[in-house]
């Protein structure tokens, strides 16, 4: 299973070994506590940290010592976990590129292959495309499994390979405002694009779910559909899309004419259920502004306190919103790839379950999981799989990757000649609905 390990860099003054300690204790304090996911003696945690925690605070550099511990962390075998400073300073490429890469043998070696470049990030801004190869940042070299990390409020200077050309990029990367809860990141603009294919079929691209509630993101969803006018085939490109909040609530409603269980989320680990358990809190829509997302906060705080009071649990039970017939239901295509997770991995299971839609392209990389952010020491931050999601028939999609329903792989050579063949196949798949 492929572990989501992000990390960022601190700010250019450097930490004392003592305040290393410090950072290392935290961390380790607030995983035995809080971290939901594979049990912490299976992986034997308290051992692997008591031998790792001397290499890490006697890090020759800050920049040793935090790539120290986000190997530590990978230790955890998990999704949504992270490490990073509020300085921002380095960063994971699918952070702030606005793009995602992965490993392919190009001639006899393995290399970064640029695999998706979001309409309106970083990267297809500065000319990066499809297909690129990514050889050096800044005059460094990389190759698998070594990853670049970048600044946000920076420049990078990107070496690229295209066909037998290589040439420098300067990638101009934004800062952002760290939101509540949520890894830092930088998001493409648009989120979601629109075209029509032929007079019968639409498409629409999502990049990601910006947003716990969601609230902008499932408007332009909706949007975009409209605007699509009376089509009678859809796909949805999620290819790229890592997930993020509960917009991706807005998409599964579109599949669906009336309202059905999509799953239960719980804080801490969450035995199969074979049904809805009672008492949850029940997400059924997205609020569609701030007046009533207030109302939806006022109801989930007021449910949490009781269960709080009655010392019991709370989960959140996920439902679709409803939103009624549609001439495109049942013939539906999702198109996605090894970069499709968390919360798409979801609405994959949901449709799939209920057989709304043909699942095109490649195995998902089975990332489900509901995550937290924990203050550290000395400006750095800890995200850390809080809770744990489960279908509505009791299945667990955490480290069980969906495989497509029509297996569709990425070529680079194809990308590189223009060629989208998955985008080919979705559409020969929805007319065949």
């Amino acid at each position: 299973m492929t572990t989501a390990t992000e990390m960022t860099t601190m700010h250019e003054s450097s930490l004392t070994q003592k305040q290393r300690e410090e950072v290392v204790d935290a961390i380790g304090k607030v995983v035995a506590e809080k971290f939901c996911g594979p049990d912490l003696m299976e992986l034997e945690w308290e051992a692997v940290l008591t031998t790792r925690r001397p290499t890490i605070v006697a890090a020759p550099t800050d920049e040793a010592f935090e790539r120290g511990v986000g190997e530590l962390l990978q230790e955890l075998k998990s999704s949504h976990v992270g490490f990073y400073h509020t300085g921002l300073r380095r960063c994971t490429g699918k952070m702030v590129l606005g793009a995602t890469y992965a490993e392919f043998i190009e001639g006899q070696n393995p290399k970064w292959v640029f695999q998706d470049v979001h309409e309106g990030g970083p990267a297809a801004k500065a000319g990066i495309k499809s297909g690129d190869v990514l050889l050096a940042v800044a005059g460094v070299s990389f190759q698998p499994p070594d990853h670049p990390l970048f600044a946000m409020g920076s420049t990078a200077a990107i070496t690229v390979q295209r066909g037998e050309r290589k040439f420098p990029v300067l990638v101009s990367i934004p800062m952002v405002k760290v939101k509540r809860n949520q890894l830092p990141k930088i998001e493409p603009n648009p989120i979601v694009s629109r075209q029509i294919i032929d007079a019968e079929t639409g498409y629409v691209k999502i990049a990601s779910y910006p947003g716990m509630v969601g609230i902008d993101v499932a408007r332009d969803i909706s949007e975009a559909v409209a605007a699509l006018g009376p089509i009678k085939r859809l796909i949805f490109d999620l290819r790229g899309n890592p997930g993020g909040g509960i917009g991706v609530l807005r998409v599964m409603s579109l599949l669906t004419p009336d309202r059905r269980v999509v799953g239960v989320f719980l804080k801490g680990s969450l035995k199969n259920v074979t049904q809805i358990p009672e008492g949850g809190f029940v997400f059924d829509k997205i609020p569609s502004g701030k007046l009533t997302s207030l109302s939806l906060a006022a109801r989930f705080f007021a449910k949490q306190c009781f269960a709080k009071l009655t010392k019991k649990k709370m989960p959140i039970v996920v439902m679709t919103e409803g939103c009624g017939g549609r001439d495109f239901h049942s013939k539906v295509v999702l198109l996605v790839n090894r970069h499709t997770a968390s919360a798409n991995e979801m609405l994959l299971k949901f449709a799939r379950e209920h057989k709304l839609a043909v699942i095109v392209g490649e195995a998902t990389p089975g990332r489900v999981r509901g995550g937290s952010k924990f203050f550290l020491p000395h400006g750095y931050w800890l995200a850390l799989p809080v809770g744990a999601f489960q279908t509505s028939d009791g299945d667990s999609i955490e480290g069980n990757p969906i495989a497509p329903d029509v297996e569709s792989l990425y070529r680079p050579e194809e990308a590189r000649a223009g060629s989208d063949t998955q985008l080919e196949m979705a559409i020969k798949t929805v007319s065949q609905l």
